[in-house]
């Protein structure tokens, strides 16, 4: 006789056999220490990716750097446990390390995203509130290559996880359109390259707020060049988060 185990079961044994330590101060545990956990969700100002500056955390818009996003924001420096969590998500595929990047990123986004992003339209009875606005939101996809060789889109999962507890639409709106690997590859080429790196592939409404989800900003590059390929599609309201950038 033969049964399958479901995944949440089988990470859950390997969990009680080999407990994770916290990539903060090495307690054992969990991947991440509610101590240290705290101390990256009290960080009292937020970081603008473009110039590095502290902007203010409600409206994560730098007054010194001109961007199309109403809203752009990082959840911390490409330092420490944070560091440690993305790279065993995404290249080691330490499920647990997923779980806790996806709290740090609700923890980051605005609960009111969609009324900042949103505004109010119409007039009279055809008046529209801001919390109305739909946010649907869209990760900047993994190409096929790491996929497969790591076993999972880390930036989908992520995204999906992220809509999930917001109750948020989850779409994958924009695909790659080249499998170029960025990695160890000059700024002014990684910028390059970027302009041909996603295409859209659903329809894109201008009513909707588009959020785009992306796990590192070197360069800004890629997000950059998505938020400009959705927005030449037809979407007005594109707002951005990163897990991590560098100083």
């Amino acid at each position: 006789m033969s049964f399958i185990v479901k995944n949440t079961t089988k990470w859950r044994l390997f969990d009680l056999v080999c407990p994770h330590s916290c990539r903060g101060c090495g307690r054992l545990g969990a991947v991440l220490c509610e101590c240290c956990k705290n101390n990256i969700k009290s960080a009292k100002v937020a970081i603008c990716p473009l110039c590095k500056c502290s902007v203010a955390m409600k409206t994560g818009k730098c007054p010194d750097c001109e961007v199309a996003f109403c809203w752009l924001g990082v959840v911390g420096w490409r330092e420490g446990a944070l560091a440690k969590l993305v790279k065993d998500f995404k290249y080691k595929s330490v499920r647990a390390a997923g779980e806790v990047l996806v709290e740090l990123l609700d923890e980051r986004v605005p609960e009111d995203l969609g009324g900042m992003c949103g505004g109010v339209e119409g007039t009279g009875s055809g008046l529209k509130r801001n919390d109305e606005v739909e946010v649907v939101v869209v990760p900047l996809s993994t190409i096929g290559r790491h996929v497969r060789e790591r076993g999972l889109d880390h930036t989908a999962i992520l995204a999906k996880k992220l809509a999930k507890r917001r109750g948020w639409k989850y779409e994958k709106t924009l695909g790659r359109a080249t499998d170029v690997v960025q990695v160890g590859t000059k700024a002014t080429e990684r910028k390059k390259q970027a302009e041909n790196t996603y295409e859209v592939v659903r329809g894109v409404s201008g009513e909707k707020l588009y959020l785009l989800v992306d796990d590192v900003w070197t360069t800004g590059a890629t997000m950059l060049a998505a938020e400009k390929v959705l927005r030449e599609a037809g979407a007005k309201k594109i707002a951005g988060v990163v897990l991590v950038t560098g100083r």
